[in-house]
């Protein structure tokens, strides 16, 4: 897809673990992106390494942040966690008239990201957060499963989710999420549960050794915005002794994680091979029922977590660029149910 100016945009937080990767296939696809960060070191070493522009940019600093962003149409935020860094973004974005897109899957930021719809209208930009991993395709499997059964008044997704490595803006988030405890979509409101509230196995996986647990996830606002169905929950593969565990003590056990990731260090785990990569499979199902008793499911396979969120983050900037949406919007909203299918190696199954 040829797009209006392919150096028209900025990476913010390119130096990180899911950056490099937006950043690995953005160049593939002979994007020349601006290169942004808060940690200057690592930053100006990327940008010697790629030749690409560079701009030094605490999110603190809001003058030079709105004075940086009015320079081009986009930024794609890749630095967490999102409830520390998505608001200042954003903000900046409104005054400056740039839009704003994300691979968040924080559901508390990511609410807060969709509130800005009427702003955005105004200021003539779009705000799309979640462009990465688990938003886009839990959301597009939800999509396809509703366009089956229209008239669904509920829906179970259960994301497993094949990781290489996990960085420390991750475990942050996921620590995050888990302090806040738990959420569900009742009667088309969020509502607070426990975490890990109901457990199940699921159609198509191995019921053996396969169980879910309710987790707050992003995509439960996302899939309510964008299918109307009434009461939905997501889930991650979890045992059920784990799930017992944060069933009992999540907030708790979400804090000591928090200071355990604050205090890490901010480098990776070692990558894995390019064999081992190819062979992580991450899937999610999607089972949804209307009130006759009718149901439907079905499976979305595709490859590991981050690698896809780069591809899908690209793919949606590209589409931005190309045809510029308008106001605050979920994936399936911005780009439609088949999105997730631009992501090479994605395939849908009925169960």
């Amino acid at each position: 897809m040829s797009t209006p100016s392919r150096s028209n945009w900025m990476l913010y937080g390119a130096y990180g673990s899911t950056g490099r990767l937006i950043l690995d296939e953005a160049l593939q696809r002979g994007h020349r992106p601006v290169l942004a960060g808060r940690n200057r070191e690592p930053l100006e070493a990327l940008g010697r390494e790629t030749g690409l522009e560079t701009v030094h940019m605490p999110l603190e600093n809001g003058a030079a942040l709105r004075e940086a962003l009015s320079r081009v149409s986009c930024v794609l935020l890749a630095a967490g966690p999102y409830q520390t860094t998505g608001a200042p973004m954003r903000a900046a974005c409104l005054d400056a008239g740039t839009s704003y897109l994300d691979v968040n899957g924080e559901i508390d930021d990511f609410s807060s990201a969709l509130s800005c719809d009427a702003p955005a209208r105004a200021a003539g930009i779009a705000i799309i957060p979640g462009v990465g991993y688990g938003v886009v395709f839990a959301e597009c499997l939800a999509a396809h499963v509703a366009q089956r059964l229209p008239d669904a008044t509920w829906l179970r997704l259960s994301l497993a989710t094949q990781l290489g490595a996990r960085s420390r803006g991750a475990q942050l988030s996921a620590a995050a999420t888990i302090v806040s405890g738990g959420r569900e979509i009742h009667h088309g409101s969020l509502r607070r549960r426990a975490l890990a509230f109901s457990t199940w196995s699921t159609p198509g996986a191995d019921k053996a050794t396969m169980r879910f647990a309710a987790a707050p996830l992003a995509e439960l606002v996302a899939v309510q915005r964008s299918t109307g169905i009434p009461n939905i929950v997501t889930g991650i593969h979890l045992s059920r002794a784990t799930a017992t565990l944060l069933w009992i003590a999540g907030p708790l056990l979400g804090k000591m994680m928090l200071r355990k990731a604050e205090r890490a260090s901010a480098t990776t785990e070692p990558s894995p091979s390019a064999e081992t990569l190819a062979a992580l499979r991450s899937r999610v199902w999607a089972e949804a029922g209307n009130a006759k008793g009718e149901r439907v499911a079905a499976m979305l396979e595709t490859g590991e977590g981050y690698h896809a969120a780069a591809v899908a983050a690209v793919r949606a900037l590209e589409l931005q660029l190309h045809e510029p949406r308008l106001g605050a919007l979920t994936p399936v909203q911005a780009f439609g149910a088949g999105f997730a299918a631009l992501v090479p190696g994605t395939r849908i199954q009925e169960l």
